[in-house]
């Protein structure tokens, strides 16, 4: 483990080296972006028989691979983990996630764009990492800017989980209702209304769904793998300093949040979001819980 740590310490300051010598030239997709952030995230799992919770952080560094006026490529390193406490031991563990998400974008015309992307990495306890502890993703996004205030767009990703595998499908959307109102993200996994109060404070409201499975240590734990599924509320606040510096803090629901433990398979399920289609395996453990969640977060963005 302490190799695999090394590694993506070096990973990850050869890519701040890359962003920073690009600095100029940094842009997202289709707008700015964030070069670095941080968040951290806490929430309740509690139902009739069980009471615990949740730690999450994430932090990530964006950087570019090359730009041109026809089109763009970059990528971003991302570190994720998750601390399970309170709850039955074999259900309550600290969980890691480490992976490269690449795109590449082109213009079909000024209005039209394809946007592709992938995304590799590990997902485990970090005990005894192989290579069955990684997973990977892939999708397309077709955009149209119909006018100044409105892009809309739709797509598919396929990822491969280590219960089956998951299809999500999804329409875009960056709509600028009023100067001060805004639509924006992907429905319905994640759409966000933002009403900026000022220059600097914005109100943030957004439903998010989301679908991991983490694998467990081989010699200790027989490849068992973990799977986690939300759908959740959240409403925040962002503020803006120095043009440059975001900070965010923000209040949240667990609509549904199921935590399973599989034993080792190769069934293959396929699920649609976090809905399964087909169901070839039972979990050995299943916490189905709802509550509160919070997060606070920063991010810095190298243009104002």
């Amino acid at each position: 483990m302490n190799s695999y740590l090394r590694e993506m310490k070096k990973w990850s300051i050869l890519s701040a080296a890359l962003v920073l010598a690009f600095s100029s030239k940094i842009s997202a997709q289709e707008g700015k972006y964030d070069f670095f952030g941080a968040t951290y995230g806490y929430q309740n799992i509690k139902s009739d028989s069980v009471k615990g919770h949740m730690k999450n952080i994430d932090v990530f560094v964006n950087f570019p691979i090359y730009r041109s006026e026809e089109g763009m490529a970059g990528g971003r390193l991302q570190f994720k983990s998750k601390s399970i406490s309170g709850l039955d031991p074999s259900i309550s563990k600290d969980l890691y996630s480490t992976d490269l998400f690449v795109f590449w974008q082109t213009k079909i015309n000024e209005n039209y764009k394809i946007y592709i992307f992938g995304q590799l990495g590990v997902y485990s306890d970090l005990k005894d990492v192989s290579g069955e502890d990684f997973r990977y993703s892939f999708g397309a996004r077709y955009t149209i800017q119909h006018n100044d205030n409105l892009r809309t767009g739709w797509g598919m990703s396929y990822n491969r989980q280590f219960f089956g595998h998951q299809l999500n499908p999804f329409i875009s959307v960056d709509y600028r209702i009023t100067p001060k109102l805004q639509l924006s993200g992907l429905l319905p996994i994640r759409p966000k209304v933002t009403y900026s109060i000022n220059e600097n404070l914005s109100w943030t409201n957004e439903i998010v769904a989301s679908a991991a499975s983490y694998r467990l240590s081989a010699n200790e734990e027989n490849s068992r793998f973990i799977r986690i599924n939300n759908w959740y509320g959240m409403s925040g606040l962002e503020y803006k300093l120095a043009g440059n510096h975001k900070f965010s803090l923000g209040l949240g629901y667990d609509f549904i949040n199921s935590i399973r433990l599989y034993d080792d398979t190769n069934a293959n399920n396929w699920s649609i979001f976090t809905f399964d289609l087909r169901q070839k395996i039972q979990p050995v453990q299943e916490i189905k819980s709802r509550g509160l969640r919070f997060e606070i977060g920063y991010s810095f963005n190298l243009q104002k």
